[in-house]
């Protein structure tokens, strides 16, 4: 499973649509179990307009969140996100913000590559411990429709890809 393709996606950018999904990968699952246990301590991944204007409306204010020097999430000493915190009772590290996270961070266990002007690579980053949950969703056709292709768009659009 270790870094194994899942999808190529080819798009319609002026339509905003998926044209094409070509799955390698079906037989896997996923579901976030919102353990933060590897991707919120990977440091902080860069933020779009639309990301920055997302946490603000949770509330947060630029100065807690933003590293201003490299436009990324700001990131503790250890690495970890400034929006991760741990619960003592139920003994897990959690997203403070996780309805608002950036975009690069709701993408996680994937990541795209951009392989020509409108098509792109679906990739599986191994370490999440939502990867083949009992309860978690095939990683087929209409998963990446309709969990990935709003964050490719997105990224798109901010330059992210």
């Amino acid at each position: 499973m270790l870094n194994q393709l899942i999808a190529e996606i080819k798009i319609d950018p002026a339509a905003k649509q998926i044209k094409r999904i070509n799955c390698h990968a079906s037989h896997i699952t996923f579901k976030c179990k919102r353990c933060g246990v590897f991707c919120c301590k990977l440091g902080g991944p860069k933020l779009s307009k639309k990301d920055v204007d997302r946490l603000k409306q949770a509330g947060k204010e630029t100065i807690e969140f933003l590293d201003t020097d490299c436009a990324t999430l700001r990131s503790r000493e250890d690495g970890s996100c400034v929006f991760l915190s741990y619960d003592e009772t139920a003994r897990l590290s959690k997203c403070s913000v996780y309805n608002f996270r950036p975009t690069l961070c709701r993408l996680y266990p994937f990541r795209l590559e951009r392989l020509g002007r409108n098509s792109y690579s679906l990739w599986l980053i191994p370490c999440c411990n939502g990867l083949n949950a009992e309860n978690g969703e095939s990683l087929d056709r209409s998963f990446i429709a309709n969990t990935i292709s709003d964050v490719l768009f997105e990224m798109r659009v901010a330059g992210l890809l």
